[in-house]
C-alpha cells in the first residue's frame, strides 16, 4: 500500500475525533488536534509528491530496442526548435498525445504540448487560488459555438404519451454562444539551456506561464461577479440572509463564499457570544476556513478592492452563474529574432478560453460594512 494512502486514512480517523470531540461541546480539545491535522495533511503532501515523481520518472521513458530510451521532453524540445526527428521518435510523440500542428491558426505555426507535459503544467496550478475551478469548465473542440442551457430551474419531466406532440412551450432552453479567445505571453529563454534537448522546458515555461494564466482568467471572472447589483450589509448576518432566502435552496447547498483579504480578515475576527470564532476550520483542509459549511475564498484586494469600507462578498455557486469554455491545451511557438541582442530565444506560449455569465441568480453580490 502507498504511504499516502496509509497517511490518509489516519487523516480520516483524526478528522473524525475532532468531529466527535466537537460535536460533544469538547472545543478546547478538538482544537488542540488540529496541530496533528495539519502535520498529517503535510506529510500527505510530502509522500504524492514523491510518488509522482517516481511515477514521472518511469513514465517519461519508454523502452526502445533493447538499450535506448525514448524520453518525451527530449522529442518534443527537438520539434519546438525546429530540429528534425525520425518517424519512430515521431511515433512515440503521437502515442504521448501530442496533437501536432495547431488547426485554425493559420500562419502561426504552433505546437501544442503533449498530453503528458500539459498534464504536469496543470500540476503547477493546484497551490494556487484559481476560479476557474469552481467554475462550470467546458471543454469546447471549435472556436465558435453554442450551449443548451436550462432558462427555469422549476421546469418538470414531460409526459411522453403515445403519438401525442410536445408543445414547443414545454421544450424551455436558451442558447448561450462563446467565442474563444487567445491570451497569450512571450517568456525569453536563454540559448544555453535550449541547447540542452534534455532540458525541461516544460517546468521552465510552465511556472511563469501558469501564473500569468490564473491572474487573467481570475480577473475576467471577478469582472462578471461586478457586473451583478451589490446589496448593501450591515453585519455577517446578511450572509445568512444570502444562504437562506436569496439563493435557491439546491444552489444554496453548493454554494462558496468569495471576498477579498480585508473582508476575510473581518469575518475571521468575528466571535460569537461564547467568544467562539465565527468561521471553522476546514477539516478537508486546514489551511482554510469555513462558514456555515461553506468554503471560504480569499483573494487579493487589489484584485478585488474594497468600496471604502465596505468589504466585497459574493455567496452563491460559480458553477451555475459562470461557464468556462476552455479550448484546452497550451500552445508554444518559438523566435529567435527578437532576442538576437540578447542571445536568448522567445518563446510564445498561448491557452485559449472564453468566459460567460450562465445563470445570475446562481450569486448574491454583497458590500459588507466593515466599520
Amino acid at each position: 500500500m502507498k504511504k499516502s494512502v496509509e497517511l490518509k486514512k489516519e487523516l480520516e480517523t483524526l478528522r473524525n475525533e475532532i468531529t466527535s470531540l466537537k460535536d460533544s461541546g469538547k472545543i478546547e480539545e478538538a482544537h488542540a488536534k488540529l496541530n496533528n491535522l495539519k502535520d498529517l495533511e503535510n506529510r500527505i503532501k510530502e509522500a504524492e509528491t514523491e510518488e509522482a515523481l517516481t511515477v514521472m520518472n518511469k513514465g517519461n521513458k519508454s523502452p526502445l530496442g533493447t538499450n535506448e530510451e525514448m524520453d518525451v521532453n527530449r522529442i518534443y524540445n527537438k520539434v519546438l526548435l525546429g530540429k528534425s526527428i525520425t518517424e519512430e521518435e515521431k511515433q512515440f510523440l503521437n502515442a504521448a498525445g501530442t496533437p501536432g500542428q495547431v488547426e485554425a491558426t493559420d500562419g502561426k505555426g504552433g505546437y501544442l504540448v503533449p498530453t503528458e507535459q500539459f498534464n504536469q503544467i496543470k500540476e503547477l496550478r493546484r497551490n494556487k487560488v484559481e476560479l476557474k475551478v469552481l467554475c462550470n469548465v467546458q471543454p469546447v473542440k471549435s472556436l465558435k459555438g453554442t450551449m443548451p442551457i436550462e432558462k427555469d430551474g422549476t421546469g418538470e419531466l414531460i409526459a411522453f404519451e403515445e403519438l401525442n406532440e410536445i408543445n414547443k412551450s414545454d421544450i424551455d432552453f436558451a442558447q448561450v454562444a462563446y467565442n474563444v479567445a487567445d491570451y497569450g505571453d512571450i517568456i525569453p529563454i536563454s540559448n544555453t539551456l535550449l541547447a540542452d534537448e534534455t532540458a525541461n522546458l516544460t517546468d521552465y515555461i510552465g511556472k511563469r506561464f501558469t501564473k500569468k494564466a490564473i491572474n487573467t482568467e481570475n480577473k475576467k471572472i471577478v469582472a462578471i461577479l461586478k457586473t451583478l447589483t451589490p446589496k448593501p450589509a450591515a453585519d455577517y448576518t446578511a450572509i445568512n440572509t444570502a444562504l437562506n432566502v436569496d439563493l435557491d435552496p439546491e444552489i444554496s447547498a453548493n454554494a462558496i463564499i468569495i471576498t477579498n483579504q480585508t473582508g476575510f480578515n473581518f469575518l475571521d475576527n468575528l466571535t460569537d457570544k461564547q467568544g467562539r470564532p465565527l468561521l471553522d476550520v476546514n477539516l478537508q483542509d486546514t489551511t482554510q476556513k469555513i462558514f456555515k459549511g461553506r468554503k471560504i475564498v480569499v483573494l487579493k484586494d487589489n484584485l478585488l478592492p474594497m468600496n471604502t469600507t465596505k468589504a466585497p462578498v459574493f455567496v452563491g455557486d460559480l458553477s451555475e452563474f459562470i461557464t468556462f469554455f476552455d479550448r484546452e491545451g497550451l500552445e508554444l511557438a518559438l523566435s529567435t529574432e527578437a532576442g538576437f541582442t540578447k542571445n536568448a530565444t522567445y518563446i510564445r506560449a498561448i491557452e485559449r478560453f472564453d468566459i460567460k455569465k450562465v445563470d445570475a441568480d446562481a450569486m448574491v453580490y454583497l458590500e459588507l460594512a466593515t466599520k
